[in-house]
């Protein structure tokens, strides 16, 4: 726990300094993050165990394209998608280890990000804060796949706000490539047309709120087996469209904080143009995620392409000039506070607390290459 920590003091640190300062701390902070999600030891659940057999079990680079062009399966490994499988064989091409592997993977997912949201994020600090909270562990550490289309999809959001499809488009495409459930991400350019002002928010947020005591009439299975069946996953298709995982109510509370914060400061956000409409657009998804569709683990497992916009959207507020500074201080510790105190519940709650010793695979002798 003390190298969590020590990252998110750093960060909170970041938050209160001049600006050449912040980007040195910033860099520090980003570094440190490249190290404990690219070097842990076997952290993340007993998925890390199935991601290392896939690893060490892929073919030659040749027989992956030879299966994404052609359809002819030479030894890939149909249970996962071709675009992850890919970049694992790319990584066996460089004699990488499992553990290089991981090192790798996660510098891309650090670049991706940073280099998708550094013309959208206007204070760093508060957004690292909630993402060391909200999305950290479970996207670099546990589910991976997932993660790296999160990555993929911070890097598109760039060509949304600048209105160029073709290469949202394709960047969607290679998110999908790497995991399935980034179908959801293709129709999300066009969210960007729906209507917003503050009216409409906070309509939306009282019409979803009552909808969270219906959620366990809410029968998708049906739809859902479509989807994942339409997706090339038929063979998971049933389980998944009937698995039920109710989400914490905490979730539903942090959610309507959220909106209730974009609702109240609307026209701080909006001074922003584009970009600060864009991210209110994308986050109302998360209104119906966690009330009347929280029952359903297939969705709620999307959930964390919306809560990205928690941070920026809250980085938009505390560095409004038309706010007293004294306010902006206040929202501003109030929100790394809670951060800090999220991250702590989460490391503690995951899997009996495997996550609050941190171990990296540098202090086990083990190498990046094989």
């Amino acid at each position: 726990m003390i190298i969590y920590s020590l990252t998110y003091a750093i960060n909170a640190l970041s938050t209160a300094v001049k600006k050449k300062d912040e980007k040195i701390l910033r860099i520090i902070v980003f570094l440190l993050l490249i190290f404990m999600s690219g070097t842990r030891y076997y952290m993340g659940g007993s998925d890390v165990y199935t991601y290392e057999n896939v690893y060490n079990g892929v073919p030659q680079i040749s027989a992956v394209l030879k299966y994404i062009f052609t359809g002819v399966n030479e030894g890939v490994n149909i249970n996962y998608e071709s675009g992850y499988i890919l970049l694992c064989s790319i990584g066996r091409f460089l004699h990488l280890s499992y553990f290089g592997f991981l090192l790798g993977y996660s510098t891309l997912f650090y670049i991706l990000l940073y280099n998708g949201l550094k013309g959208i994020i206007e204070e760093w600090g508060i957004f690292l804060a909630l993402f060391m909270y909200k999305l950290m562990f479970y996207n670099t550490f546990i589910s991976i796949r997932q993660g790296m289309t999160l990555a993929v999809f911070c890097y598109a959001l760039k060509y949304m706000i600048s209105k160029n499809p073709v290469r949202y488009m394709l960047c969607c495409l290679i998110a999908f490539y790497i995991h399935r459930g980034a179908i959801i991400l293709f129709p999300l350019y066009f969210a960007q047309y729906i209507p917003m002002s503050k009216k409409i928010l906070r309509n939306l947020a009282i019409g979803f709120a009552p909808t969270w005591f219906l959620r366990n009439l809410v029968d998708l299975s049906g739809l859902i087996e479509k989807v994942i069946s339409i997706i090339g996953f038929e063979q998971k298709s049933e389980g998944w469209s009937e698995a039920l995982e109710s989400i914490s109510i905490i979730h539903t509370l942090e959610c309507y904080i959220i909106i209730i914060f974009c609702i109240i400061f609307y026209d701080r956000i909006a001074e922003f143009g584009r970009k600060g409409l864009i991210s209110l657009k994308l986050v109302i998804f998360t209104l119906p995620i966690f009330t009347l569709c929280s029952n359903w683990i297939v969705l709620t497992r999307e959930k964390d392409y919306f809560v990205l916009f928690y941070g920026i959207l809250l980085g938009y507020i505390v560095v409004s000039r038309k706010l007293d500074l004294s306010i902006r201080r206040i929202i501003k510790r109030c929100i790394l506070i809670a951060g800090f105190i999220g991250m702590v519940r989460y490391v503690l709650v995951f899997d009996g607390g495997v996550l609050w010793h941190f171990t990296s695979f540098i202090f086990k002798g083990c190498s990046i290459f094989s």
